[in-house]
């Protein structure tokens, strides 16, 4: 085994060893375990904003739960178990900023953390109540909005992008969708039902219908969503990237033929030194 090797293996040993790296891990952990579910939730039924907003708030009444003094002696007996209570520690080896009871560093540190993550959250989904329209072409509640039209959903879109549609239209198309089996199909992805209209050429018979399924479709998950699929930094950063290796080849192609240079250059030098402008 090759020193690098050795000293990369102690330095995560180290790591694993000191109390405040753990006490984060475990902060965290009991966090992540939670919020992963929600926002895969909020990815997967983008379109049934209620059902999210439930599983939202069920996730800020977990998080409030654990920001209490027994959750963190839970974090901190856990964390002094595996490495070492650092109230153990003699003073004289303590930094100058450890110098405070441990414990209370340590809780005041948990109890900022879960603040954040109670502040962030609320911001993070702050505009769900906007996207109520989303429900609207909901296929898993097309039964239900048969029986019972939903007027609030409905008054939803038209308060945001009600300048874009005509109302009436509007409610009649969503009312013959929701009662039709045909056009219902066994479509389940809202690309299946823009590709039936279009092909049906019903975007011209339905044109209110084709409007809103292709506003839903720009939208596609949450803006809050989940940036894990949904992330124009990761779409950036492969056009980049895809970009930098066609420039590539293509630096490699021209140091082959270093001749293209001298055609350049000859070219313009055939040119007219003085640009020849016509006035009318």
């Amino acid at each position: 085994m090759d020193d690098e090797t050795l000293d990369c293996a102690k330095g995560f040993v180290r790591k694993l060893e000191d109390f405040e790296f753990v006490f984060m891990l475990y902060t965290y952990e009991q966090i992540f375990s939670e919020t992963d579910v929600v926002f895969d939730i909020v990815q997967q039924r983008a379109m049934d904003v209620l059902y999210c907003k439930n599983r939202i708030e069920s996730l800020l009444a977990f998080v409030k739960e654990k920001r209490s003094e027994g959750a963190f002696q839970a974090i901190y007996a856990k964390t002094a178990d595996l490495t070492s209570d650092p109230r153990d520690e003699p003073m004289r080896k303590r930094r100058l900023t450890q110098l405070q009871d441990p414990q209370v560093r340590y809780r005041n540190l948990y109890m900022a953390i879960l603040d954040n993550i109670l502040e962030q959250i609320p911001q993070r989904f702050s505009n769900l109540e906007s996207m109520l329209f989303l429900e609207l072409v909901n296929p898993g509640k097309f039964d239900d909005m048969r029986q019972v039209f939903p007027e609030e959903a409905f008054q939803n879109v038209l308060k945001s992008y009600g300048h874009h549609f005509d109302s009436g239209r509007l409610r009649s198309e969503l009312q013959v969708l929701y009662s039709d089996q045909d056009l219902q199909g066994n479509r389940g992805k809202l690309c299946d039902y823009l590709v039936f209209l279009k092909d049906m050429e019903l975007d011209s018979a339905m044109p209110q219908l084709y409007k809103l399924f292709s506003l839903v479709a720009t939208i596609g998950a949450t803006s809050a969503g989940v940036e894990r699929s949904f992330s124009c930094l990761k779409r950036l950063k492969s056009y980049t990237r895809n970009t930098m290796a066609i420039e590539r080849t293509l630096v490699k192609s021209l140091e082959k033929t270093p001749s293209w240079y001298d055609r350049v250059t000859d070219h313009f030098l055939e040119k007219e030194r003085r640009a020849e402008f016509t006035f009318k």
